[in-house]
């Protein structure tokens, strides 16, 4: 016969082995533990540094846009004390093993302001306007230089300047850089002036047809 206290020493039993798939696992450095950016561009959040987020170059034609970018203080600082002496961004360059060969223009050094972020994509502030031997679609390691001396390296996308990039713009005042435009990032490419000609021409930002794009 079944005495109680069997019945609960077996319901115990129960429960523990229950529990003991959802204590094994836990552990470290799962996805939900790391940052989640969401987001077609590139991003640093490594170290005790600036943070950059969802770095582009906005394109309405080859060879030439705007760097835009949202640059963050770190986490652990405290935007109501630590933003009016944060670093600010100095200079952009190709990083030196890049295949491209990518200029900036003038630009006034990027402040991250009072909350502590500044996003460049917002038409009030402006990016980094860029020139140079790239096109929709290619992604160039970039050296971002901050006035302590910091140097951060992303890979960051070149967009068209079509639907949600339509508003982006340089800073007020801000200059187009000076430099060489050809057909090709590939250093080995024979300069077309044919290619060169169509790739310098505007990007459609129109949808295509239902029809035609059926046929």
């Amino acid at each position: 016969m079944t005495t109680p206290l069997r019945r609960k020493l077996a319901l115990a039993a129960g429960l523990v082995t229950l529990g003991a798939p959802v204590l094994s696992s836990c552990g470290f450095d799962y996805a939900t533990d790391r940052p989640n950016v969401i987001a077609h561009g590139g991003f640093h959040v490594d170290g005790d540094g600036m943070r950059v987020l969802a770095t582009r170059i906005v394109a309405a034609d080859s060879h030439a846009g705007v760097f835009i970018a949202t640059i963050a203080l770190n986490p652990t600082a405290n935007a109501a004390t630590d933003a009016a002496n944060a670093p600010t961004l100095t200079g952009l360059s190709a990083r030196g093993d890049s295949d491209y060969d990518v200029q900036a223009g003038d630009f006034k050094p990027v402040a991250v302001g009072d909350t502590g972020a500044v996003n460049l994509a917002d038409p009030s502030i402006g990016g980094i306007p860029v020139t140079g031997d790239f096109k929709a679609g290619s992604s160039i390691p970039l050296t971002l230089t901050f006035s302590d001396g910091e140097k951060i390296s992303i890979q960051t996308p070149v967009v068209t300047q079509c639907h949600e990039f339509a508003d982006v713009a340089p800073q007020a005042g801000g200059k187009k850089a000076g430099g060489k435009a050809t057909a090709s990032a590939s250093p080995s490419a024979e300069p077309d002036s044919t290619a060169s000609s169509a790739a310098s021409a505007p990007y459609d930002c129109s949808f295509p047809d239902a029809t035609t794009a059926a046929e």
